[in-house]
Protein backbone atom coordinates (compact mmCIF):
# COMPACT_ATOMS: atom_id res chain seq x y z
CA UNK A 1 0.00 0.00 0.00
CA UNK A 2 1.18 3.82 -1.28
CA UNK A 3 1.47 5.66 2.38
CA UNK A 4 2.83 8.68 0.58
CA UNK A 5 0.70 11.81 0.58
CA UNK A 6 -1.23 11.99 -2.47
CA UNK A 7 0.21 15.80 -2.74
CA UNK A 8 3.65 14.71 -3.68
CA UNK A 9 2.04 11.75 -5.77
CA UNK A 10 0.47 14.72 -7.82
CA UNK A 11 3.50 16.58 -7.80
CA UNK A 12 5.77 13.46 -9.52
CA UNK A 13 2.67 12.33 -11.87
CA UNK A 14 3.38 16.05 -13.37
CA UNK A 15 7.39 15.39 -14.07
CA UNK A 16 5.77 12.00 -15.16
CA UNK A 17 3.84 13.70 -17.53
CA UNK A 18 6.08 16.38 -18.49
CA UNK A 19 8.55 13.54 -19.39
CA UNK A 20 6.49 12.34 -21.90
CA UNK A 21 5.41 15.58 -23.65
CA UNK A 22 1.91 14.92 -24.26
CA UNK A 23 -0.14 17.52 -23.86
CA UNK A 24 -3.37 15.96 -22.16
CA UNK A 25 -1.35 13.99 -20.13
CA UNK A 26 0.54 17.30 -18.94
CA UNK A 27 -2.48 19.14 -18.25
CA UNK A 28 -4.13 16.63 -16.58
CA UNK A 29 -1.83 16.98 -14.11
CA UNK A 30 -2.56 20.43 -13.18
CA UNK A 31 -5.37 22.96 -11.57
CA UNK A 32 -6.62 25.68 -13.72
CA UNK A 33 -5.79 29.18 -12.60
CA UNK A 34 -2.65 27.42 -12.43
CA UNK A 35 0.21 30.00 -11.83
CA UNK A 36 4.35 29.94 -12.61
CA UNK A 37 7.18 32.56 -11.05
CA UNK A 38 10.99 32.00 -12.08
CA UNK A 39 13.48 33.96 -10.84
CA UNK A 40 13.47 37.45 -12.41
CA UNK A 41 9.98 37.35 -14.09
CA UNK A 42 6.63 38.22 -13.16
CA UNK A 43 3.98 35.86 -11.91
CA UNK A 44 2.25 34.24 -14.75
CA UNK A 45 -1.28 33.39 -14.88
CA UNK A 46 -2.89 30.45 -16.67
CA UNK A 47 -6.39 30.48 -16.89
CA UNK A 48 -6.92 27.27 -18.28
CA UNK A 49 -4.90 24.11 -19.82
CA UNK A 50 -4.93 25.36 -23.65
CA UNK A 51 -3.36 28.91 -22.91
CA UNK A 52 -0.45 26.60 -20.16
CA UNK A 53 0.37 24.72 -23.80
CA UNK A 54 0.68 27.30 -25.66
CA UNK A 55 3.36 28.75 -23.90
CA UNK A 56 5.40 25.36 -22.48
CA UNK A 57 4.83 23.66 -25.89
CA UNK A 58 7.32 26.84 -26.76
CA UNK A 59 9.45 26.19 -23.20
CA UNK A 60 9.74 22.59 -24.43
CA UNK A 61 10.59 23.61 -27.99
CA UNK A 62 13.58 25.81 -26.70
CA UNK A 63 14.62 23.03 -24.12
CA UNK A 64 14.93 20.03 -26.84
CA UNK A 65 16.98 23.17 -29.38
CA UNK A 66 19.11 25.15 -26.72
CA UNK A 67 19.59 22.66 -23.71
CA UNK A 68 19.66 19.10 -25.81
CA UNK A 69 17.28 18.33 -22.85
CA UNK A 70 15.98 14.34 -22.61
CA UNK A 71 13.77 14.15 -19.82
CA UNK A 72 13.83 15.90 -16.03
CA UNK A 73 13.64 14.26 -12.51
CA UNK A 74 12.31 14.90 -9.40
CA UNK A 75 15.23 14.62 -7.05
CA UNK A 76 14.10 15.94 -3.55
CA UNK A 77 10.38 17.00 -2.21
CA UNK A 78 10.45 17.96 1.10
CA UNK A 79 7.07 18.92 2.32
CA UNK A 80 7.07 22.73 3.95
CA UNK A 81 3.22 23.05 5.25
CA UNK A 82 0.29 20.77 4.44
CA UNK A 83 -3.23 21.00 5.33
CA UNK A 84 -6.34 19.36 4.34
CA UNK A 85 -6.74 21.14 1.39
CA UNK A 86 -2.95 22.11 0.26
CA UNK A 87 0.49 20.96 0.08
CA UNK A 88 3.64 22.87 0.24
CA UNK A 89 7.02 21.42 -1.14
CA UNK A 90 10.52 22.13 -1.39
CA UNK A 91 11.66 20.82 -4.46
CA UNK A 92 14.60 20.33 -6.48
CA UNK A 93 14.69 18.83 -9.94
CA UNK A 94 17.49 18.14 -12.52
CA UNK A 95 17.31 18.56 -16.50
CA UNK A 96 19.20 15.63 -18.10
CA UNK A 97 20.56 14.33 -21.04
CA UNK A 98 19.61 11.19 -22.72
CA UNK A 99 23.01 9.33 -21.29
CA UNK A 100 20.88 10.51 -17.74
CA UNK A 101 23.72 12.86 -17.04
CA UNK A 102 22.10 16.19 -15.08
CA UNK A 103 23.28 19.52 -17.23
CA UNK A 104 21.09 22.03 -14.76
CA UNK A 105 19.54 21.75 -11.33
CA UNK A 106 16.62 24.29 -10.13
CA UNK A 107 15.17 24.51 -6.87
CA UNK A 108 11.55 26.32 -5.65
CA UNK A 109 8.42 25.58 -4.32
CA UNK A 110 5.13 23.49 -6.05
CA UNK A 111 2.07 23.96 -4.14
CA UNK A 112 -0.36 20.87 -4.60
CA UNK A 113 -4.06 21.46 -4.21
CA UNK A 114 -7.02 19.57 -3.69
CA UNK A 115 -9.91 20.63 -5.93
CA UNK A 116 -13.25 18.94 -6.80
CA UNK A 117 -11.40 15.46 -4.76
CA UNK A 118 -8.39 15.72 -6.89
CA UNK A 119 -5.04 16.34 -5.74
CA UNK A 120 -2.70 18.51 -8.37
CA UNK A 121 0.05 21.54 -8.92
CA UNK A 122 -1.46 24.68 -8.91
CA UNK A 123 1.62 26.87 -8.05
CA UNK A 124 5.01 26.79 -9.00
CA UNK A 125 8.01 29.21 -8.33
CA UNK A 126 11.39 27.86 -9.36
CA UNK A 127 14.90 29.53 -9.36
CA UNK A 128 17.93 27.89 -11.15
CA UNK A 129 20.97 26.91 -9.20
CA UNK A 130 23.22 25.37 -11.43
CA UNK A 131 24.49 24.59 -14.78
CA UNK A 132 22.67 25.53 -18.30
CA UNK A 133 19.08 26.35 -17.61
CA UNK A 134 17.50 28.62 -20.69
CA UNK A 135 13.94 29.15 -19.70
CA UNK A 136 11.62 27.90 -16.17
CA UNK A 137 8.51 28.00 -15.62
CA UNK A 138 7.02 31.08 -15.86
CA UNK A 139 9.25 32.48 -17.79
CA UNK A 140 7.56 34.29 -20.37
CA UNK A 141 7.94 32.68 -23.55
Amino acid sequence: MNTEHPGILALKNFINAFNTLEKDKIINNLHFPHFTHSDGNQPIKYENGELFWNNLKIQLDEMVDKENWSFSTLDSCEVINETENTLQCLVEFNRRYKNKKSYGKAKGIWIATLINKKWALQIRSMIPVSGNISSLAGTKM
